[in-house]
């Protein structure tokens, strides 16, 4: 489907390319002609010199269009292909966009990275080199055997060419061979990647435990075995053309038989033979590239069905219905959930179970419980990360799935449990694809209490933060990515557990800052904020509170409320006061 969206759009480049390629083809094939003729003329006892100028004036024009020819169908054909790989990895980057949180729960990175590197490469050869080195294949071979026939012999033909099919066996198997062979390498490669990419991004734990040794070994492990693997596909890729050069020895020797008899006897011309070898020549190429081409194709076939089973894929679904987006002073940030149940992919049972609650537009939720319960899932199904049946969720009055996901998120502030960081300035992070307001960077740092942080490191605000945040503590990361939620504004607030890796002042004054304390002013006045927390203390002041075990919502009410309950929630309380007076 992707391949025929890019046909329809840049598939007329192929025209002019295909129309030069075979004009190069045809030229290719008049130059043993040509080359026979020379020889003729310098057969005789007193060749005319004007007629062997011109013959040498007719070889070098066949050089010039060839060369010219060339030029242009590379020029149109490999340069759409190299169009289409862009085109192919712009669309798997959009895709890989929209689709769920669980696809990439079953992907790894090296898998991903395979398809977006190897795998449209694969189709990228397939549509280009491969495509054209097929046709030119063809009508070279195809046009100098009509050559032999017409302009020397059938029965010579085909006589000399009765060893071509056991070159065509031989490479067809060989191919198949190196296919197979072939994708056991790219597994390998997908495994080797993901081993590089997690090693890197787990240093800081495999220093931590000194298991840079282990790693190590395990490395030289994998290293070994795609090398292994990499051999037999070169053994068996480095048998075609001995195969192939060896049937068309017996070609040449037959040839050279039959048709040097004949110039013995004078029935043929020594021009006329080499003509003949000269065609004979043409033909092997396109044998001897057969089995690539045949390799490439299949390499094409399998990546290309690769990568159409994750454009296939159904990403987060939406709207088909008539929904118009509202401008953002017309949001309504309430939220309802009515029975609310998900189960994950394979699991045994559910994550939620039948949960339902009510948050006014401006009011706060709280969610405390156990690790496991179901708190971060709840969230991720609120910024529609993960897809629900319709009837369970409503947003401003409206079903979570009637709205498109682009639209919910724009006025969103997520902030989940690890802090992702991109690899820029802090500034950039905070403002993260928006136009930098450093006005409005230092102030949303200041309510996440990083901004004294910033303001102490020598670059301030443009300090790189390394991969994934690595230059930043836990802490530090929370809050620039509480600070990159606050920068956009929103309407609607998702903290996932943001205050877990700060001392308890730090946790006071985030509450003040973020208005969930007893009074709700400043710049998220009118934000309705959804706050998951294992620290009640974040919790105390938030207009519900649900306490969830296994999925349920075990109690639910006000602080005082849940504490005069005197269940789970006032027992998890009583102890974190306990630690705190303690402290």
């Amino acid at each position: 489907m992707v391949i025929r969206e890019f046909l329809r759009k840049y598939g007329w480049a192929y025209l002019p390319g295909f129309l030069f390629l075979a004009l190069n083809s045809f030229a290719q094939t008049k130059a043993p002609a040509a080359l026979g003729d020379a020889i003729d003329l310098l057969s005789v006892e007193n060749p005319d010199r004007n007629a062997l100028l011109r013959q040498a004036g007719i070889i070098a024009i066949i050089g010039v269009i060839v060369f010219a020819a060339r030029f242009i169908w590379r020029l149109f054909i490999i340069g759409n292909a190299r169009r289409m790989e862009v085109f192919l990895r712009e669309k798997l980057y959009v895709k890989l966009q929209t689709l769920p949180l669980s696809f990439f729960q079953k992907q790894t990175s090296g898998d991903l990275m395979a398809y977006a590197i190897n795998d449209v490469g694969a189709v990228r050869m397939t549509f280009g080199p491969v495509l054209a080195q097929g046709f030119n294949s063809i009508a070279i071979a195809l046009l100098s055997i009509l050559g032999m026939i017409e302009e020397v012999d059938v029965r010579m033909t085909l006589l000399a060419l009765a060893p071509v099919p056991l070159a065509v066996v031989a490479t067809v198997m060989l191919g198949q061979q190196v296919q197979k062979r072939f994708g056991r390498v790219q597994k390998l490669f997908s495994g080797l990647s993901g081993f590089v990419n997690e090693s890197i991004s787990g240093v800081k734990v495999i220093k931590a435990f000194a298991r840079e040794n282990v790693r190590e070994s395990q490395f030289d492990a994998l290293s070994a075995e795609m090398r292994d693997a990499n051999v037999k596909l070169a053994e068996a890729s480095s048998l075609i053309n001995p195969a192939v050069t060896a049937s068309f020895g017996l070609s040449y020797a037959i040839a050279l038989i039959v048709g040097g008899n004949a110039v013995l006897s004078g029935s043929m011309g020594a021009g006329t033979l080499v003509t003949f070898l000269g065609y004979l020549l043409l033909v092997q190429q396109p044998v001897v590239q057969l089995g690539n081409i045949i390799n490439r194709i299949q390499r094409g076939i399998a990546s290309y069905k690769r990568l159409n089973a994750i454009f296939t894929e159904p990403g987060i679904p939406e709207s088909e219905s008539e929904f118009k987006p509202r401008v953002a002073e017309e949001f309504t940030p309430d939220l309802r959930a009515d029975s609310l149940t998900y189960r994950y992919d394979g699991a045994p049972s559910e994550a939620l179970n039948g949960i339902s609650f009510k948050v006014k537009a401006g009011g706060t939720l709280g969610i405390s419980g156990s690790t496991g319960c179901g708190k971060s899932t709840l969230l991720s199904l609120i910024a529609k990360l993960r897809t629900l049946p319709k009837g369970m969720l409503t947003v401003g009055g409206y079903d979570i799935n009637d709205i498109p996901a682009y639209t919910l998120r724009t006025q969103i502030g997520y902030v989940p449990q690890d802090g992702f960081l991109f690899s820029t300035s802090i500034a950039g992070n905070i403002a993260f694809g928006q136009e930098i307001d450093m006005e409005r960077v230092r102030e949303c740092a200041r309510l996440a209490c990083i901004d004294k942080e910033i303001e102490a490191f020598p670059e301030g605000y443009e300090t790189e933060v390394g991969e994934r945040g690595t230059h930043l503590s836990g802490g530090q990361k929370q809050r620039v990515s509480l600070a990159r939620a606050l920068y956009r504004q929103p309407k609607l607030l998702l903290l996932d557990d943001t205050l877990s890796a700060v001392d308890n002042i730090t946790e006071k004054r985030l509450i003040e800052n973020l208005g969930l304390g007893e009074t709700r002013t400043g710049l998220l006045r009118d934000t309705t904020i959804i706050v998951v927390s294992h620290r009640l203390s974040a919790l105390e002041h938030c207009d519900e509170i649900l306490h969830m075990e296994d999925g349920r919502i075990a109690e639910r009410g006000r602080h005082a409320e849940l504490l005069t309950l005197g269940g789970a929630y006032a027992s998890t309380w009583h102890k974190q006061s306990e630690e705190g007076d303690h402290e």
